[in-house]
């Protein structure tokens, strides 16, 4: 299951934080430095997850990845990275979940992802300690904004299989269900309260949210 997302990991410190530390137009990280084609790059994958979502800026990036560098200076992995690698996991599996059945959309946005994931021309080379990973979080989290309703329902049918398949005996590849079966489950169960279910309104994420509050 997909760890919860608290709000320490986005949301520690607020607007003006972000602001303050992105003044001053830097361009090397530690011993990294950010490299404009490589941005290119990557707002190119930003705008083909999110056409309408804003480029990103070399200060923006170099801001929040020293930010982080800064509060984890033991080298550790900062918490908004491991929660949206974690989400990315749920996202393959998801989409690999032939009993789920995601749309072709849902689908071309995970591919998305796998393929900046792999790529070894991406903003911020893997093996930079601490920030190694953090533009493909800020992609994941770009993402989430928009797969988060299609991640969540996932999630409750992933438990609903897991339910009936113990109430059966049977292990969870031995339960034919599929979101089909899910979705009516739901929909009896929501009728039954008298309540419809509510769908979130979607809209064009902003990526700089992201890197607001990178801890």
């Amino acid at each position: 299951m997909t760890p919860a997302l608290q709000d320490s990991d986005t949301f520690p410190r607020g607007f003006l934080d972000f602001l303050q530390v992105s003044q001053g137009r830097r361009l090397r990280v530690g011993t990294f430095e950010v490299q404009r084609p490589r941005l290119e790059h990557f707002n190119q994958a930003l705008r083909q997850i999110s056409p309408d979502a804003p480029s990103l800026t070399v200060d923006q990036i170099a801001s929040a990845a020293q930010r982080a560098l800064a509060r984890h200076a033991d080298g550790s992995t900062p918490s908004f990275v491991v929660s949206r690698m974690a989400a990315l996991s749920r996202l393959e599996a998801m989409v690999a979940d032939d009993s789920w059945t995601a749309t072709g959309e849902v689908r071309r946005q995970v591919r998305v992802l796998q393929a900046y994931r792999c790529d070894e021309y991406d903003l911020i080379p893997d093996g930079e300690p601490v920030i190694g990973l953090l533009d493909d979080a800020v992609l994941v989290d770009v993402a989430l904004q928009l797969l988060g309703s299609e991640l969540a329902d996932y999630e409750d049918f992933c438990r609903f299989r897991r339910v009936a398949a113990e109430f059966a005996g049977l292990p969870e590849s031995g339960v034919a269900l599929n979101r089909a079966h899910w979705l009516e489950a739901m929909l009896q169960a929501h009728s039954s309260l008298g309540r419809e279910r509510a769908h979130p309104r979607r809209y064009a994420p902003d990526p700089r949210a992201s890197l607001f509050h990178i801890a």
